[in-house]
């Protein structure tokens, strides 16, 4: 015969640690890193944004920041993976009128889009043009850039690039990826844009 005594606890245990995992999970996330939605703290200058940059991002390691004037004021922070078999930067420019939100959604970032865009395609030569071939807001779910994929060539070297424009912490954000073009890729550009923005979000 069942022993109805202890059945009866053993249920309420078994009810009560049901409710317990989804509890603490919530306390694991609101006591851990910000969510990947969460809005970049307003920064006074491009310059402290850019400390949030990490020292690794993907297979691209960080390089030294610099000044900038052109397009706008502010920094570059170079990166670059093993042997710079692809490169790129990220740039945090003050923008030129109110700030931002965070994201590609202003009328200031898609108008820095667009120029970006249309001086890739244009090119500074015949032998220095690219074509666009996807247009996509990165990183998906939660995008902080609007990002064009473009290929070409640089003279007689195939390349692509990834060139994105967006907007954080009140600045403007400018990010460019550019590897010769081979199968597979030198590097992955999307979890250099994806580990950008979680950076970001996160304070590095």
């Amino acid at each position: 015969m069942r022993d109805i005594s202890t059945a009866a606890p053993a249920r309420r245990l078994r009810l009560a640690a049901g409710l317990m995992i989804p509890l603490l999970a919530a306390c694991a996330s609101e006591g851990g890193d910000a969510p990947a939605t969460a809005p970049v703290p307003v920064v006074s200058a491009p310059q402290r944004l850019a400390e949030r940059l990490p020292a690794q991002a993907a297979s691209f390691q960080r390089g030294t920041t610099a000044s900038i004037d052109q397009p706008l004021p502010g920094v570059e922070v170079p990166y670059s993976t093993q042997g710079r078999t692809a490169a790129g930067f990220v740039q945090v420019l003050r923008p030129p009128s109110v700030a931002p939100p965070d994201g590609p959604g202003s009328l200031v970032v898609q108008e820095e889009y667009q120029r970006v865009v249309a001086a890739a395609q244009r090119g500074s030569g015949p032998h220095r043009r690219l074509r666009l071939v996807q247009e996509s807001d990165q990183p998906p779910g939660a995008p902080l850039f609007r990002c064009a994929d473009l290929e070409g060539a640089y003279g007689r070297t195939a390349v692509t690039s990834t060139t994105c424009v967006g907007a954080a912490g009140g600045q403007l954000l400018r990010l460019r990826v550019s590897m010769p073009r081979r199968d597979p890729p030198a590097a992955d550009p999307r979890a250099f844009i994806r580990d950008i923005a979680e950076a970001l979000r996160r304070g590095g």
